[in-house]
Parts: structure tokens; sequence; C-alpha cells
């Protein structure tokens, strides 16, 4: 009696947690993309063909997103590879994805890294300067020839949000 109450318990378990096996497994190959991404920045000389090294992580990376809905993680990391691998404007698209499934400080943080390698300025300061708002701590995070610009802004509206002045937070760049 006893084995067919723990076979039956297995079996309602198994059945009960079907639904997450896919999430599951995205975690763990968005893992792995994660430290293979980790291992290429960490021994740049050591591997052998850098660029489709890092574009087979941003292909795990995408592989694993749509198991793992409202999740940025995956995208940001493509994106990462991408902007690492010099094609900023592909890197641009994958955090466009990641916003979509939520706004976080970071992800801002490298839309303004990648609007920068695409010399565009003024789209940088923005993207700069939301992910600052969002996070002052991020400050030390946003490139040195932009950083005086941001932190000041970021005092101005901070002191505007306190005198009650501020209409709207800081938007989006794109």
């Amino acid at each position: 009696m006893r084995i067919l109450r723990a076979v039956a318990v297995a079996a309602v378990l198994a059945f009960l947690l079907r639904p997450e096996i896919p999430r599951y497994r995205a975690e763990r190959r968005l893992g792995a993309a994660n430290a293979a991404f980790e291992y290429v920045l960490d021994r740049p000389t050591e591997i052998p063909d850098t660029p489709s090294i890092l574009d087979r992580i941003t292909a795990a990376a995408i592989s694993a997103a749509p198991d793992l809905p409202g999740d940025s993680r995956a995208w940001v990391l493509a994106g990462s590879c991408q902007l690492v691998n010099g094609h900023a404007d592909r890197a641009l698209e994958y955090y466009r994805e990641g916003l979509a499934a939520g706004e976080r400080a970071e992800i801002h943080l490298n839309v303004g890294r990648a609007h920068t390698a695409l010399g565009e300025p003024d789209f940088a300061d923005s993207s700069f300067l939301r992910a600052v708002w969002i996070s002052p701590a991020l400050l030390k995070g946003v490139p040195k020839e932009f950083a005086p610009r941001i932190e000041a802004e970021l005092k101005r509206l901070e002191a505007d949000l306190a005198s009650g002045r501020l209409p709207a937070p800081p938007g989006r760049a794109d």
C-alpha cells in the first residue's frame, strides 16, 4: 500500500510540475550561456574565434527567451553579446525586447552604451539619464564622457521633484 501511495504522489507531483519543465530547461540554457559569456569576457585572448562564439551565446540566450515570459535576462544577455561583438544595432534590438519584458535600469544603461557605439550621443544621454533616475547607483557605470552631464541633470531633476516642479520623470530614449 505504501508503494502505491508513493507512486500516486509522484504521479501527482509530476503532473503538477509538468508546466514548469520548459522554464527549468530555459533557466539551465540561460545559465550556461551566461557562464560562457563571462568566460569569453574573462579570457578574450584564449578564445580562437570570439565573434562566432558570441553569436552562438546570443542564439542560446534567444532560444531560452520564449520559455521565460516576462523575464528580460535572455534579451539582455543577447544584447550584451552583440554589443561586445561590435554589433550595436543588433544589441539595441535585443535590449528593446528586454525593455518590453520589463523596465530595468541596467537595460537603459546598456541602451546608452549601444547608442554611444552607434555615435548617437543624444540618445545615449537620454538612456543614461533614465538609468540613473531609476537607480542612482548606476552613475558609476556611465561612461566618463557622459557622467558629469548626467550627474548635473539628475541633480536638477531631483531638485525639481523636491520642489514639486517636475512634470514627468525622464523619458525613454527610444
